[in-house]
């Protein structure tokens, strides 16, 4: 079945690990890399980032990295194309190193193992890893925020916990402290698309999760992702990955 034009290139997770030598590039993707074993070091923006075992790291889209790899390195690595998984935009647009402790870096662990345990190269298996981490990365990170700055990440909570409800902009705005046309322009510079747009990609992300990991019949995952009807809900889930709901729950589970 050909895919429609407008699905989303789709994000890529695996294993990496980095040789010894020096080498630099740069791609038109956002990367996060997540440290398993070993140490790493890239270089961006003439700052010098470690990746090891208890941290993370935040690679821009277009940003030159020069990157090598220590004796037993390894990293769980997402590439994310723009608008492929929900995440603020603003979120990915610099480098930033973090901390893999607590309840977040050992969900990463499992996931990892996840990835270890498929060993089939699917696309289903890559979307749902990257909308998982996507989801557990916008849980465990914030940003600075006070009463004249955006606040970024409390906006995406508040959509990620409100994914069955109406979004109405208003309200939405009304919630935070701003005027409507204020938000709307606030909305997105910092998270690089609409608020109606960004929260079909977060109510889809999380479809895909269950479609993977539960039996729920499709009608009531269109309920609970907040979609009127199956019908509606099919014709969006297909527009985004290429495949309706119940083909691609079919091929996720082969």
């Amino acid at each position: 079945m050909p895919k429609p034009a407008e699905a989303r290139a789709a994000p890529l997770v695996e294993h990496r690990r980095y040789r010894p030598q020096p080498e630099g590039h740069q791609h038109g993707y956002h990367q996060l890399l997540f440290g398993l074993a070993g140490a790493s070091e890239l270089e961006l923006d003439g700052h010098l980032y470690r990746v090891d075992d208890r941290t993370g790291l935040i690679v821009p889209a277009g940003s030159h990295h020069d990157y090598m790899g220590y004796q037993g390195n390894l990293q769980l690595v997402a590439d994310f194309p723009a608008q492929s998984v929900a995440l603020p935009a603003r979120l990915m647009a610099r480098p930033r190193a973090f901390a893999l402790e607590g309840a977040f870096g050992n969900r990463v662990r499992a996931l990892a193992a996840g990835r270890t345990a498929c060993a089939a190269r699917a696309p289903q298996a890559d979307w749902q890893l990257a909308a998982t981490l996507a989801a557990t990365l916008a849980d465990s990170l914030g940003m600075p925020a006070d009463r004249d700055v955006f606040p970024l990440m409390a906006v995406d909570a508040y959509l990620r916990a409100n994914l069955a409800a109406p979004l109405r902009v208003p309200e939405l705005a009304a919630h935070f402290g701003w005027s409507v046309r204020r938000f709307q322009t606030l909305f997105a510079e910092a998270f690089g698309d609409t608020p109606h747009r960004y929260q079909t990609r977060l109510r889809l992300d999380r479809a895909l999760l269950w479609l993977s990991n539960s039996r729920l019949p499709l009608a009531e995952i269109a309920l609970m992702s907040g979609y009127p009807d199956q019908t509606t809900f099919t014709r969006s889930f297909t527009r985004r990955f290429g495949l309706p709901p119940g083909a691609w729950r079919a091929a996720a589970r082969r």
